[in-house]
């Protein structure tokens, strides 16, 4: 609680009266102890600390202008590719890949860094493609060797 003036604030005479406290001539003299007080006569936060530096405004966050204009798609990329676990075998990963493109395309043009999700959305879309492509065609040789084994029994 900060005292304010005519609040019946008496200081402890035991601190004031302290000939070592009051008389030390380094306390006194020095600005540095005596700029943080204000015109009321106890701290005030708002003071330059003795810098000559005037209060900064807070900085704002970044605009939404700045922020990377691929991070969205790449979300999408991620998530439509996972989605092939939710049994959207074909589709997730084509929306993955196209998306992952997009984002990481995105962000070299502004000017950032790879887009990590839409990397990870690219490339997982790429590998549950193939490995969709290869046990389609695992299934159809397996059917094709059934057809013809079921031809030659017969």
């Amino acid at each position: 609680m900060n005292p304010t003036p005519n609040s019946g604030y008496t200081p402890n005479p035991e601190y004031t009266s302290n000939p070592d406290y009051m008389s030390n001539p380094d306390y006194m003299s020095n600005p540095d102890y005596t700029s943080n007080i204000g015109s009321q006569g106890y701290y005030d936060p708002n003071q330059n600390y003795g810098t000559g530096a005037q209060p900064q405004a807070p900085q704002s966050y970044r605009s939404r202008a700045e922020e990377d204009p691929g991070k969205v798609l790449g979300i999408i990329s991620l998530v439509a590719t996972l989605s092939t676990f939710l049994g959207f075998n074909f589709l997730g990963p084509i929306i993955g890949i196209i998306t992952g493109h997009m984002a990481r395309k995105n962000s070299r043009d502004a000017g950032f860094a790879d887009n990590e999700m839409g990397k990870w959305g690219f490339i997982l879309g790429i590998v549950f493609i193939s490995l969709a492509a290869l046990g389609g065609l695992l299934g159809l040789s397996i059917a094709g060797f059934a057809g013809l084994a079921g031809l030659l029994g017969a």
